[in-house]
């Protein structure tokens, strides 16, 4: 099948070509990808019938079973009406098992997210050469998150002028789900009004960019070392450089050690720290501090500052650094 251009993948998710047994969404944007993936996957259950279910595989299943994708798509659902198979490209997505997949027809349609994908990438080759498979770009642009905005405001009823949406914009980042939860937060604050102002926007918005760094460290501070690489690999997808996000991770485990190791009570060392710490992340940075203890945390920053210095001198490795960093960071927990 021919490869979609962006401009007409809108048309595509809202009337899938009915010979398209699968589809591949993907894009740099991890929230847009994952919203029009699920977009598109309600679309074809719809289109099964009423209790039609959506089955969804991720990395974990593959490491389990390596086969479970062919099975969830050549097996017919016992209980409902039909099936709808939707699995997130990984590491463990055997791009030549997928292709012998395509070889017979399938009894259920799948749709694959994944990130930015180069033309030459085998994933993205193998859904624009198939007969029966499309590829799908999804890119941001500003009249998607123009829209995006006043969907949301409508939705409780708000208004928003030019000069204050192009602020918000200018303070939401590049993934459009986190966008979306922050206007969805800036509604919820507006509500009662009839239109959205700056100052609602300066007093409820953080800095997209900012919210997800914070997001970051503090996944890795807890131990969630799953979660950690997610948000590095978001922070890396919406442009923000990985030496960057390994920097905040330095600057917040300093933080930790300088509370941890003061000498009165931790919650006197959070009260110097400057700036100070955000009220909604102060019981957690708390909680961390006493998790860790001063001896790891003197331990753990010499692994985070070698990774930077490895990341910034080999580039292309920065994906690995930063993994082995997560893990490593894990198990001292």
């Amino acid at each position: 099948m021919v490869a979609y251009k962006a401009a007409s993948v809108s048309r595509f998710l809202r009337s899938p070509d009915p010979a398209c047994r699968a589809m591949l969404v993907y894009g740099p944007d991890a929230g847009l990808v994952s919203e029009q993936a699920a977009a598109l996957a309600k679309k074809l259950a719809d289109g099964l019938g009423p209790d039609a279910e959506v089955v969804r595989l991720d990395d974990r299943d593959f490491a389990e079973d390596p086969a479970r994708l062919e099975v969830e798509c050549r097996t017919r659902s016992m209980f409902a009406s039909g099936k709808v198979v939707r699995a997130k490209a990984g590491a463990k997505l055997d791009v030549a098992a997928l292709k012998a997949l395509f070889s017979e027809p399938s009894d259920n349609p799948l749709v694959i997210e994944a990130g930015n994908l180069r033309p030459d990438a085998a994933l993205r080759k193998l859904f624009e050469k198939h007969a029966e498979a499309a590829a799908l770009p999804c890119y941001a642009d500003e009249r998607g998150l123009s829209d995006l905005i006043e969907t949301e405001l409508a939705k409780s009823h708000l208004s928003i002028d030019r000069d204050t949406k192009a602020y918000l914009m200018g303070r939401l980042g590049a993934d459009q789900a986190l966008s979306r939860g922050e206007v969805a937060k800036l509604a919820l604050y507006a509500q009662g009004a009839e239109q959205v102002t700056h100052d609602d926007v300066a007093a409820i918005v953080g800095d997209a960019s900012e919210i997800a760094l914070d997001n970051f460290v503090y996944a890795v501070s807890a131990g969630d070392a799953a979660g950690a690489l997610r948000e590095l690999n978001r922070l890396a997808a919406s442009g923000t450089d990985r030496t960057v996000a390994l920097g905040a991770l330095s600057r917040h485990f300093t933080k930790l050690y300088l509370v941890a190791t003061h000498k009165g009570t931790l919650e006197d060392g959070a009260k110097r720290l400057r700036p100070p710490l955000h009220y909604k992340r102060r019981d957690m940075f708390l909680q961390h501090c006493r998790k860790w203890g001063p001896r790891r945390l003197a331990s753990t920053l010499p692994l985070i500052q070698e990774a930077v210095r490895r990341t910034r001198r080999s580039p292309d490795l920065g994906p690995a650094f930063g993994e082995r960093l997560l893990l490593a960071l894990a198990s001292k927990v």
